[in-house]
């Protein structure tokens, strides 16, 4: 190798280092040991040109020959060493062998740590060039960091531990300690001085001295093992607690060499256990005050280790008699919990942590509900050996939550379930039933309301609770029954009994619900309109179920009450036709469809008009004009109502004002308003303002309220009713004698006019009933000073009976019908003879 690395060398080289054929074979001998040596060599030329190498010093960096020959050797030192290898190659051509560490690069680029040793090539005293042998330092550095490593660790975990080590040559008596136990005596200055055991015991407790001098003697007599605790005063006077541990170590001969030993600082983990201790007495203490049970169970011996007072109040026994080998828990466990409770308790056997609730029966017989925490405890072989439990007497929040869960379920008025109970049941019908049939009835109270308004929530509260009670009474175990909300009530079906329909369920709920029922002093009655679907006929889920029922319910309502509907799509047409003129109700102002209309009010002591009620018409595009019977309630159960009385107002306004400018008519209008306006906040400020942009006397308008209106909050509405009357309006009771308590509300609210309900009126000469009726009223009213409207006159005949009994005005088809403005206006010019 070397020859044929110098037999390509160029002559350049060949003649700078002079080296003649006889150098040459006198180099052969060293062929062998240059090829073969473990470090890396290379040859290197005064001027720092590579000249020669071997394959070790390839391998070290990992180049290729091309990448090293004739190259500069600084090119492969790592850059921050470069000017340092100079100087040091510089100081080997003074012909100096020198030794260097410094770091190579790797042909990856890493800077590898190396020794080198040059030592330079003389020739007839001239320093031509060097030879440079190559010492990889990795491995070496690997194991000085490995040895470091450990040693840092020792030391780590002793001081993490607080441990030290010691040992002590049995000939020279001479001891040697870890830095740690100087830190536990607090001896750092020692470190500079001979030790020996005198200054050892010398720091000794006098409590501890003899002993641990006597097991010092012991041990280096006789090499015994030893570990105890003793205690030491440090410098500062502090009492220190230290455990000590010594094994004697023998030659081959079995003689004793020496000693060795580990000392921790115990003092806080004496301390805690004596604090432990102190806990484990304060904490049975605590344990026998709470009203639980806090116990353990030795499953080897079949026996309680420990068992807490609590016992005692929970199931009535004694706590000595709990440890008596004939005492059985199992005992105690309610019959229907026991099942359960076994099988919990195989689970904590197996190793698992299990809590669950059951019923216990004490010795004197009280039933009580039980939450037991179970936690197993396991041996070093991963074997259940013991049970440690935590047992609450929890009754009184167990009974407070199924009260709790009662009302999450149920109304809290009937008792019934409430829509998320019963959406439940019917969800689990879905679920596990598939497509077996069931029923919806949808129920609604048809005159509830009216007995709510006129007779107080007290009364209107005791009609449900009723009426629930017969519905339950019906439905009994064929489902379930629930109220959905106010008058309604929602009922499952799904168990029919043997020859019964559905149709036998509906009849005898109506049948028994419009059966008079007596709440205090009055007799009720109340009748009921029962909407039926069918699963899966009719929907497959509940919300459609109920939708459908609720059309039926819709469409018996309108059909008359008090009867039932299965869902047909006929019934939903209906429904439909209703939805559809909502919608196009919605925009019938804008669309100019609705007409003011007005109806004559006849004053007896007067030929002309001078008094009139606003109505209101729908002039639907292609139905033509829409009864206000059918398009008004639609309006009351959509809110619309509200758009339309301001509609009618400002009509009558703007009427008011037109003819009086342009005609000089004086004329008073009367205005129904709805009760739901009425209690409106803003309805008095838009009435204020339509008066003012219309600059309309308020005297000319007159409000028709109901007494639905009168009922709903009566001191909200005196005030209401007194703060109009305060501008200028008057107001008039329509429909008087309808309700149950009319003659009353005449001496809570400051009326104007009474317009009596025309079934009073019509048939009069055959209804003597409804004579003796009207008389009273009229009478009654007189002596109020309050005049009488009455409305739907339609004969001659009721308009002389009428007159005879002191009525002031007149209202009906016998004088004229509701008609537009322009109609209306001719009948201004006319004269009507009372």
């Amino acid at each position: 190798m070397w020859g044929m690395y110098m037999t390509g060398m160029d002559l350049t080289v060949q003649s700078a280092l002079s080296l003649t054929h006889h150098d040459y074979s006198h180099l052969q001998i060293y062929q062998d040991i240059f090829a073969n040596f473990p470090d890396g060599i290379v040859t290197i030329d005064r001027h720092g040109h590579i000249i020669d190498y071997n394959h070790q010093f390839l391998h070290m960096l990992n180049y290729d020959e091309s990448d090293l020959y004739r190259r500069q050797i600084d090119q492969f030192v790592a850059q921050d060493y470069r000017q340092e290898i100079k100087d040091y190659f510089d100081n080997v051509l003074t012909g100096h062998t020198i030794n260097h560490y410094t770091k190579f690069l790797h042909q990856t680029g890493f800077e590898l740590p190396v020794k080198v040793t040059s030592t330079p090539v003389i020739q007839n005293q001239h320093v031509i060039g060097f030879y440079t042998i190559v010492h990889d330092l990795i491995e070496t550095e690997r194991h000085l960091q490995e040895i470091s490593d450990i040693k840092e660790k020792l030391i780590s975990t002793q001081t993490v531990a607080d441990i030290g080590s010691w040992e002590i040559n049995v000939d020279t008596y001479g001891v040697y300690w870890s830095d740690q136990i100087y830190k536990i005596y607090d001896r750092e200055e020692w470190k500079e001085e001979p030790l020996d055991l005198g200054k050892i015991y010398n720091m000794t407790h006098p409590d501890d001295h003899d002993q641990l001098k006597n097991a010092f003697d012991s041990a280096l007599i006789h090499g015994t093992s030893f570990q105890m605790d003793y205690k030491i005063v440090t410098k500062q006077n502090d009492v220190r607690i230290l455990h000590a541990r010594a094994d004697g170590i023998f030659d081959d001969n079995n003689k004793l060499t020496r000693l060795v030993g580990i000392v921790q600082d115990v003092t806080k983990l004496r301390d805690m256990e004596v604090s432990l201790e102190a806990n484990q007495d304060r904490l049975q203490k605590i344990y026998d005050s709470l009203d639980m049970i806090v116990c353990s169970f030795n499953l080897d011996n079949k026996r309680l280790d420990y068992v807490s007072k609590g016992i005692e109040r929970m199931i009535n026994v004694k706590r000595e008699h709990v440890y008596r080998d004939d005492f059985n828990w199992a005992s105690f466990i309610h019959p229907a919990d026991l099942k359960k409770f076994s099988l919990n308790r195989r689970r904590v056997l197996r190793g698992d942590k299990v809590k669950h609730d059951y019923r216990i029966i004490s010795r004197n017989s009280q039933i009580k509900w039980v939450e037991e925490q179970a936690i197993p405890i396991f041996d070093e072989n991963g074997k259940v050996t013991q049970v440690d439990g935590i047992l609450v007497d929890f009754t009184d929040r167990k009974l407070y939550e199924q009260q709790m869960e009662f009302i999450a379920n149920h109304d809290h008025l009937t008792g019934l379930k409430n829509r998320r109970n019963f959406e439940q049941f019917i969800q689990k019908l879905i679920l596990n039933h598939k497509r077996q049939p069931f029923w919806i009835i949808y129920l609604d109270l048809d005159n509830f309301k009216s007995i709510n308004d006129s007779l107080g929530h007290d009364i209107g509260d005791k009609v449900l609770v009723m009426s629930s009670t017969k519905i339950e009474n019906i439905v009994e175990d064929r489902g379930i029954s629930a109220r959905l909300n106010g008058d309604e009530f929602i009922i499952a079906i799904n168990k029919l009994h043997q020859g019964e329909t559905i149709d036998d369920i509906a009849s005898r709920l109506k049948e028994s619900l419009q059966r008079k029922m007596m709440i205090d002093e009055y007799q009720l009655q109340v009748t009921s309109s029962i909407g039926i679907s069918r699963y899966p006929d009719h929907g497959s889920s509940l919300n459609e179920l109920l939708n459908n029922a609720d059309r039926a319910v819709y469409f018996v309502k309108d059909t008359g009450k008090n009867a039932w509907q299965i869902y047909e799509y006929s019934v939903d047409q209906e429904v439909y036709n209703d939805f559809q003129l909502e919608q196009e109700l919605n925009f019938t102002i804008e669309n100019d469809q609705l007409e003011l209309y007005l109806q004559p009010i006849i004053e007896g002591s007067h030929s002309n008009i001078r008094l009139a009620e606003a109505l209101v018409r729908w002039k639907h595009p292609v139905h033509g004009y829409i009864p206000p019977n059918v398009f008004i309630p639609i309006a009351e159960r959509s809110g619309f109502i509200h758009q339309i009385d301001h509609f009618v107002l400002q009509k009558t306004c703007e009427t008011i004002q037109q003819w009086r400018e342009k005609y000089n008519i004086k004329l008073s209008v009367t205005n129904n308003v709805s009760p739901k306006r009425f209690l409106r906040q803003s309805f008095k400020s838009n009435v204020v303002e339509t008066l003012k942009h219309f600059q309309i006397n308020a005297n000319h308008i007159i409000f028709e309220i109901t007494e639905t209106t009168l009922i709903h909050d009566p001191d909200i509405v005196t005030k209401t009713i007194e703060e109009f009357r305060k501008i200028g309006i008057r107001f008039a009771l329509d429909d008087f004698g309808t309700g149950y308590s009319s003659i009353a509300h005449l001496s809570l609210f400051n009326i104007d006019f009474l317009k009596i309900d025309r079934q009073f009126i019509q048939n009069i000469h055959e209804n003597q009933r409804n004579q003796a009726i009207l008389k009273g009223i009229i009478n009654f009213t007189n002596e109020l000073e309050i005049p009488i409207i009455a409305e739907g006159i339609e004969t001659k005949h009721e308009l002389e009976y009428l007159k005879q009994l002191n009525c002031h005005y007149f209202q009906g088809y016998y004088f004229a019908k509701p008609s537009n403005l322009t109609i209306f206006q001719k009948l201004l010019k006319q004269t009507f003879t009372v």
